[in-house]
């Protein structure tokens, strides 16, 4: 019987059967740029998509072909509109089964009013800009164009920040809840992943940290004195003199805790309070907020509106609005590194008193270790002597010696005064080094510029006057930043199961990985079968966007016992996107042909081994014959060609040497027509 014979006769399977995944049918959509995703077809090496506005398809509006298993639609869908869409098979380019039965999906209404202007397409960070907006809640995603292309639909839920992989953050009005707006993590469909316990009143940033744990900021109350100033006689007025006399604590401040949650318990797992480490001879003097607080019996302190946190630092950076203080946080010790802003009278500040920055809103490190926020600059007038009120957006360098740290403004943009964000807003540096800064101004408006201060590109939210604001605004690359898809071929599906033939002897299984999203990744993966006829292997791999990689694993089948082969890759940042591919077996017998081939040739165990500088091993030859010798890495990519040729009877003596290899697994593979052999090697610098 031929080695490579199939299966089984393909009449003994069931029917070829593909299932459509996504959009699921009948679905509704909250937005516009479409992931289509599809069960693999035995047999199939491409994928006809046929997209219809009528379910007899008599209105095609898509037809393409992929190999992949996702194909990512941004051009053709609107608003308001029903789509039907199927796939069919094809081999070698031609069909051999018909279409699948066709799915329905409708997409909702578009929420925004916003628009764009593009001034210098040639310098566009390319991506999708998604915004919150607090007062109207809801949040929205805009392309280039300022096209509407996804929003939050029937929920009141307000985009807080997203991270490159795609994770989305925010709150959610929820009027019936004590403290109404509980933070959370959500998906494009709004759905929730994750939400706060809302034991305390939660406002302002939650980031989900390396650990799998949540980050978030909640009020904390402490009762402390007024202070004397010129709000003075405002306390006098509603308090008396015994009370406003600068000293009685009687007067709630609202300060601010960082609290670390776990994912699965919600449990406090860390905690850092203002209380704990900033002194409370420090308060905003300048800026009205007393006189605010006093009108409404509370003394907004803090008002910490910004988290950052640096895995490589293992430290928290925080903005602290009312005090115009950047501070940085050893975690998990929680002792403060530095602070920097204005100066105040307690002496903490650390560095930064010249920047003159105020009730600056949004933080991220860059890779360069630089910070950018955005100065609202309410006290702009006062520290700079502008002529009125200017936000700016700062990018800033730090740096330290001996303990001391000193700070520069390397970059900056002030906004004109009609573009003036008294709260709110962000900035944030762009793949292309341009920046996009976001502010209440104007309705709410995001600007994107170049180094040189140019603008390149401006969305016009127009949110709701006079209450409407823009929370930040995100530049990413797409909506589906991580989107891939796994093709396992020569399977055949029997009582849904995937199975796959193996033969007694030596075997190669290929598997390969389609990167069909936005944004370079990389994944882990591991690669195991329940009888160990192959090795066990985890490793990784990058893979930039619209790339492919074939992996291939070899193994030694020892006997006719099925095996169970599990194939796993995972997002290093997206762990929820993982996909796991089994493939059960069928083991097929060598024949007496097939055992004769295996004597004909052979390839001894290299040694040393492991080694350094070099490694020998000989390769046996009973007939003359082509032959490919070749070393490749743990992931199966090719790193030499040791031999090709036509090798005679005889014993035949190679080698392999260290040069431009890292220490590391190894494989040298003999391939014939009809043959591979293996053997491993371990390379120790």
């Amino acid at each position: 019987m031929n080695k490579y014979i199939y299966l089984i006769l393909l009449s003994l399977f069931n029917s070829i059967f593909a299932e459509l995944l996504k959009p699921q049918d009948n679905s509704n959509l909250n937005y516009t740029h479409i992931l289509f995703e599809w069960d693999q077809i035995s047999g199939a090496d491409s994928y006809q998509l046929q997209l219809s506005s009528n379910d007899d398809f008599s209105n095609i509006i898509l037809d393409l072909i992929d190999s992949s298993l996702i194909h990512i639609e941004t051009d053709i869908i609107d608003w308001s509109n029903s789509y039907f869409w199927r796939i069919r098979p094809l081999k070698n380019g031609e069909v051999f089964d018909e279409w699948t039965d066709h799915f329905s999906f409708n997409t909702n209404s578009q929420i925004s009013n916003a628009n764009s202007q593009i001034y210098n397409s040639n310098e566009y960070s390319n991506g999708v800009t998604i915004f919150g907006a607090f007062f109207d809640y809801f949040s929205a995603a805009i392309d280039k164009d300022g096209n509407e292309i996804w929003n939050t639909g029937d929920n009141d839920i307000v985009y807080y920040n997203t991270d490159y992989y795609g994770n989305l953050f925010g709150c959610e009005l929820r009027p019936e809840l004590e403290h109404n707006i509980p933070g959370l993590e959500f998906n494009l469909d709004s759905e929730i992943i994750w939400e706060e316990p809302n034991e305390d009143f939660m406002h302002h940033d939650i980031i989900r940290l390396p650990n799998g744990n949540y980050l978030g900021v909640v009020e904390t109350i402490q009762n402390g004195p007024v202070p004397n100033g010129p709000w003075t006689p405002i306390c006098y007025a509603l308090y008396g003199p015994n009370l406003c006399n600068g000293i009685t604590e009687f007067f709630p401040w609202h300060g601010d805790k960082i609290i670390e949650w776990d994912d699965e318990t919600k449990e406090i797992y860390w905690e850092w309070s203002t209380f704990d480490h900033f002194d409370m001879s420090d308060y905003d003097d300048i800026g009205g907020s007393w006189e605010e607080g006093l009108g409404q019996a509370r003394y907004d302190w803090t008002h910490v509106n910004a988290l950052w946190f640096s895995e490589e630092e293992s430290a928290i950076y925080i903005s602290v609005r009312h005090l115009s203080r950047i501070v940085k946080i050893d975690y998990p010790s929680g002792e403060i590194i530095w602070s920097m802003g204005l100066e105040m009278p307690s002496g903490d500040i650390d560095f930064g008193q010249d920047i003159l920055f105020s009730w600056q809103h949004s933080l991220q490190i860059l890779d360069n270790g630089n910070l950018l926020t955005l100065d609202n600059g309410n006290l702009s007038q006062q520290l700079l002597n502008t002529d009125y009120p200017t936000t700016r957006a700062l990018e800033i360098s730090i740096n330290e010696n001996n303990g001391e740290y000193n700070s520069e403004v390397v970059w900056e943009y002030n906004l004109p005064d009609y573009l003036f964000g008294f709260a709110s807003g962000n900035a944030q540096k762009l793949s292309n080094d341009n920046y996009l800064i976001t502010t209440v101004g104007n309705g709410g408006t995001s600007i994107e510029v170049n180094s040189l201060g140019e603008v390149i590109w401006e969305g016009n939210l127009n949110l709701t006057l006079p209450n409407g604001a823009v929370y930040r605004s995100n530049r990413v690359s797409g909506l589906y930043p991580i989107a891939f898809s796994i093709v396992s071929p020569n399977y055949e599906i029997s009582n849904s199961e995937k199975i796959i033939q193996l033969n007694v002897g030596e075997n190669i299984l290929d598997f390969i990985i389609y990167n069909d999203g936005s944004s370079a990744e990389t994944f882990s993966y591991s690669f195991s079968d329940t009888e160990s006829y192959f090795d066990s292997i985890n490793s990784e791999f990058t893979l930039s966007p619209n790339t492919n990689i074939i992996l291939q694993f070899s193994g030694e089948v020892l006997s006719s016992t099925p095996t169970i082969i599990d194939f796993i890759v995972t997002p290093n940042h997206r762990s929820d996107l993982e996909k796991n591919i089994t493939l059960h077996t069928m083991i097929e017998p060598l024949s007496n042909n097939d055992l004769n081939i295996i004597n004909d040739f052979s390839i001894s165990r290299p040694y040393p081994n492991p080694f350094n500088p070099s490694t020998n091993f000989d390769v046996k030859v009973n007939k003359s014959s082509h032959i490919e010798i070749s070393l490749y890495d743990i992931i199966g990519q090719k790193i030499e060609e040791i031999f090709i040729g036509i090798l005679h009877p005889g014993t035949h003596n190679f080698s392999i040497n260290n040069d431009n290899l890292s220490t590391g697994e190894y494989f040298i593979k003999l391939k014939t027509n009809n043959k591979l052999l293996k053997q491993k090697v371990i390379l120790i610098k």
